[in-house]
């Protein structure tokens, strides 16, 4: 395996202008606003094409038929094999450390041919995320009646232009920006490209939407590779142990997912040796990881190749205040 050339991912997405399939405003109509009260990550394959949308093909930001969720169903794999990322997205959540805030903007809930929706990040709820430090539970910003600010850091994207018909709204192509974590307990802003959102069981009081998008080969290597790296070293110690570990059993249960995730990556570089632990860089430069992650669609209106990867969540919201 070639260690020097690039133990990333190739595949161009950074050369897409990013005006590239941008959606227009529409024109007044009423705010209704939400807060995200559950993120699901696919924690299966089946999972992986419930939440995905069809965001366009390999060559074509068109959609084509197909659902595109490729990043979910490498997740959806790992979590058949231990990887806890739901729970990491559930306690963000609930302690408030992610707040996504969607603006929904429509004249009916039923059909509707002019709807925006778009979805910033937020802060300072009231009332907090949790009752003290003694609060293991958290949520109380989650239960309809909450208000917040907007971040200062909350990306200013344009809604997502759609329409609603037979209470389903479906929107986009555009630019989408969520809050999610994957790996650590630092929250990460994942920008999609040529974004998608699709809702149903719209009220004033929430809705349930699948949100998807184009992820740059940037964002694949800064975020998500060491995102997934995290998770491989938390499994490596329930399996292995916590303290040094010594080749070539490594300390680990036999036939237990650490086993398999070793001998998959460890030493995989060329130049280096079995050592019981699995780098950022191990995991990149291995053949059937840039494989799952290699880019599957295109994130602009043409590409000669594709250029991003393909995600999608779900998410459930309820009713909130913020400025919009």
């Amino acid at each position: 395996m070639d260690s020097s050339a690039d133990s990333t991912l190739d595949g161009g997405a950074d050369s897409a202008p990013d005006s590239a399939i941008d959606a227009p405003s529409v024109p007044q109509a009423p705010h209704f606003g939400y807060v995200v009260s559950k993120a699901f990550i696919p924690g299966n394959l089946t999972q992986a094409r419930d939440y995905g949308l069809d965001l366009g093909a390999p060559r074509s930001g068109t959609p084509d038929g197909f659902v595109d969720n490729r990043l979910g169903e490498v997740l959806g794999t790992l979590g058949g094999m231990g990887f806890n990322i739901q729970g990491l997205v559930d306690t963000q959540v609930n302690q408030g450390s992610i707040i996504l805030l969607v603006d929904f903007q429509t004249n009916d809930f039923m059909n509707a041919n002019a709807v925006n929706l778009g979805v910033k990040f937020g802060a300072n709820p009231i009332p907090a995320a949790c009752n003290g430090a003694a609060d293991t539970t958290c949520g109380h910003h989650l239960t309809g009646t909450a208000s917040f600010s907007i971040a200062a850091d909350s990306p200013m994207d344009a809604p997502l232009t759609g329409t609603i018909v037979d209470g389903t709204f479906n929107g986009g192509p555009g630019k989408l920006s969520l809050q999610l974590t994957l790996g650590t307990t630092q929250p990460t802003t994942f920008s999609l490209r040529n974004a998608r959102a699709k809702a149903t069981a719209i009220s004033d009081t929430g809705m349930t939407a699948n949100i998807g998008g184009a992820l740059s080969v940037t964002d694949v290597n800064a975020q998500v590779i060491p995102a997934i790296q995290v998770q491989v070293a938390g499994v490596l110690d329930r399996d292995c142990g916590s303290g040094t570990r010594a080749p070539p059993g490594c300390g680990c249960s036999t036939g237990s997912t650490s086993e398999t995730l070793l001998n998959l990556f460890d030493g995989d570089l060329v130049g280096t040796v079995r050592d019981c632990q699995i780098s950022v860089e191990e995991i990149a430069a291995n053949a059937v990881m840039r494989s799952l992650l290699a880019p599957d669609i295109c994130s602009t209106t043409t590409c000669t190749a594709p250029d991003a990867l393909s995600f999608g969540i779900k998410v459930q919201t309820v009713k909130a205040t913020f400025p919009m």
